[in-house]
Parts: structure tokens; C-alpha cells; sequence
């Protein structure tokens, strides 16, 4: 048998033979160099950054940035973006008649300029053309968040009554969005709304395009006109668009109109083929159907709050068999928060 070999001494090496060094743990020194000095090179760069960015918008009123964007900058959806969002959260400028009449004319020029032609996507992978659709789009919001309506309606109006193609039609949704919105802040129960504008949303609702249909019947609630109210009740058995009979059935609550009962339970079934059987895509699919259900228990919960008289004894039913099978606890949580608010209230 075979003996093992001996051990060899390091000594006997061969001395050519390439020594490494050893090897150390890494000192504080070189670690702040490799990492923390880099790290704070870059957030001086982004302090930096951030301070002329406050600087060059310390200050701007929104005015001058409707003068910015006349210019037809290359960042002007951007600004109309930052203008939109600055009137969401500023009653101050929402009441300023005379900016909100800037506003108004600059999107009527614009209104009559045709869309840039279609082109390959420049700087950033966007085009021209989808940026001065996203500018005209947030020009919308911004104006339905004016509480002057009679400053913004005319334009709004304008806007929602056609389009030449799916470009366009996006600049229309946004339009009668903007009206609802606006409709929604400012107009009184009890009172009414022009003629034109009733005359617009109701031809709206007529819309082959459910997108179209869809909108104009969220806005058509927000009137309350009994006229309006007619059209909803319609829409319900005569849609074949299930999301513009939803719709219809939420603004229906909203007003306190059981005509919408029947249509809710619909919208509270876990397992509705009706509104699901377009939806092909798995994860599209049990989206939509969890937004059916929460919109359907939210829509009670209002229709409850304006008719508390109305016997919704039948959408408890469905509720608690909802509350029962189903797994998502954003449902389940929302089906309990129904109950409640249908439940009878406790006399002391």
C-alpha cells in the first residue's frame, strides 16, 4: 500500500513562485472613500438640484404659468400638469375669475389648432403629438377645478362635444371629466343647469362609445335634474354597456333613487359574469371585479345616507352572502362597514 506524502515545508517552496499579500479587513479610511464620500457627493448634487428648482418656482403664480405655456414650451404638458395640481389645492385660485378666463381662452386657441401630425417619438419616447394631447387633457382638469364655472363651462363644453379621432377622443373624455368635476363642486340642489349643458351630457350619454356614455352619465347625477334623473333610469335596462349601466346605477344612489336596487345586487354577486365576460386577462379580470364590488358597497352606503327610509333589506342579504365567501379582506371590510350602515339604529 501506497504511503500519503509527506507535508511540505514552506521552506522547500520554490522562491519564484508569486507571493499575494494577505489578507486584511477593510479600514474606516478606505471604506469612506469607496462609499460614504461618493454618497455624499451625489446628495450635494441633488441639494443642489433641489434648491434651484425651489428658486425657479419660489413664487410663480399660476398665471405666469399659463404665460409659460403659451410659449409653447417643450415642458408645457408638464406645466399643465403643475397648474392643474396647484388649483386642486389652492380654493384661492379656484376663485380667481380672471385667471380662470386665461385659462378658458388659451385652451380655446388651442382648440383651434389641429394635433401635430403623427411622428416617431423624439426626446424622452414621447411625440409631439401625445404631448400636446396630455397638455390639452390637464388643461381640462384644471378648469373643472375652478369654481367659477361660468368662466370655464363654455370651453368645457366645446371640448365635449366631438372628436375626429382616438387622440382627440381622449381630449373629450378629459372635457366631460372636467365637467363633472366642476358640475359636482358648484351646482346647488334644487337648482338648474343650463339647457345646453343638459342638452350636451344627455346626447353624451347616448354615445355608442361606452368611454364617452360612461362619463357623461357620472356628470348627468351630478345635475340632479329630474330630466337627468329620467335618463339614468333608462340606462339601466337599455345600455348594453355594463360599465355605463353601473355607472348609472351609482349616480342613481347618489341621489337617493331606489330605481338603481336591482342593478347594485348585481354589482355585489362575487361571481358576475355580466360585467366579466369581456375580461380575458386573469389579473384584469379579478381587478375589475374587486372594483365592482367596492364601488357596489359604497354606492349602498350613499344610496343609504340620501334614503333612509328606502327598504334595502335585499342588498343586506346579498351583502352578508359577500361578506361570507369572500377572501379579499379591502371587501370584506367594506361589506362589514355596509352592514352597519344598513343595520337599524340601537334606541337607547
Amino acid at each position: 500500500m501506497s504511503q500519503p506524502a509527506p507535508p511540505v515545508d514552506p521552506a522547500d517552496a520554490p522562491q519564484d513562485r508569486e507571493v499575494l499579500p494577505p489578507v486584511e479587513q477593510p479600514s474606516a479610511g478606505f471604506i469612506i472613500q469607496l462609499f460614504v464620500i461618493p454618497g455624499l457627493i451625489v446628495l450635494m448634487i441633488v441639494l443642489l438640484w433641489l434648491g434651484f428648482s425651489w428658486l425657479a418656482h419660489r413664487g410663480t403664480h399660476p398665471g405666469e404659468i399659463v404665460r409659460q405655456m403659451r410659449q409653447n414650451k417643450a415642458n408645457s404638458w408638464q406645466l399643465a400638469y403643475n397648474f392643474s395640481e396647484e388649483l386642486r389645492q389652492n380654493d384661492t385660485y379656484r376663485t380667481d375669475r380672471e385667471l380662470a378666463e386665461e385659462v378658458s381662452s388659451f385652451l380655446n386657441d388651442l382648440l383651434d389648432q389641429p394635433l401635430p401630425p403623427n411622428r416617431q417619438s423624439g426626446f424622452g419616447g414621447t411625440s409631439p403629438r401625445s404631448q400636446e394631447i396630455v397638455r390639452r387633457g390637464f388643461l381640462c382638469k384644471a378648469l373643472g377645478e375652478f369654481l367659477v364655472p361660468e368662466a370655464v363651462l363654455p370651453v368645457l363644453m366645446r371640448a365635449a362635444s366631438r372628436h375626429a379621432d382616438d387622440d382627440e377622443l381622449r381630449v373629450r373624455l378629459a372635457a366631460i371629466e372636467a365637467i363633472a368635476l366642476l358640475v359636482e363642486n358648484t351646482h346647488s340642489a334644487g337648482t338648474n343647469v343650463s339647457p345646453e349643458l343638459l342638452a350636451l351630457l344627455l346626447a353624451n350619454s347616448e354615445n355608442e362609445d361606452r368611454k364617452i356614455a360612461s362619463r357623461a352619465v357620472v356628470a348627468l347625477a351630478a345635475t340632479g335634474q329630474n330630466e337627468a334623473t329620467r335618463r339614468l333610469e333608462e340606462i339601466l335596462t337599455e345600455s348594453p354597456h355594463v360599465d355605463v349601466v353601473y355607472n348609472a346605477a351609482t349616480g342613481l344612489a347618489r341621489l337617493g333613487n331606489v330605481a338603481c336596487l336591482e342593478t347594485l345586487d348585481e354589482m355585489l354577486t362575487p361571481s358576475n359574469d355580466r360585467a366579466l365576460a369581456e375580461e380575458t386577462n386573469p389579473k384584469e379580470r379579478e381587478l375589475k371585479r374587486l372594483r365592482i364590488l367596492l364601488n357596489g358597497l359604497r354606492a349602498t352606503r350613499v344610496l343609504r345616507a340620501n334614503n333612509p327610509e328606502a327598504d334595502l333589506q335585499s342588498l343586506a342579504t346579498t351583502i352578508k352572502s359577500l361578506q361570507d365567501a369572500e377572501k379579499n379582506p379591502q371587501v370584506k371590510v367594506e361589506a362589514d362597514l355596509t352592514l352597519q350602515a344598513l343595520s337599524p339604529p340601537v334606541l337607547d
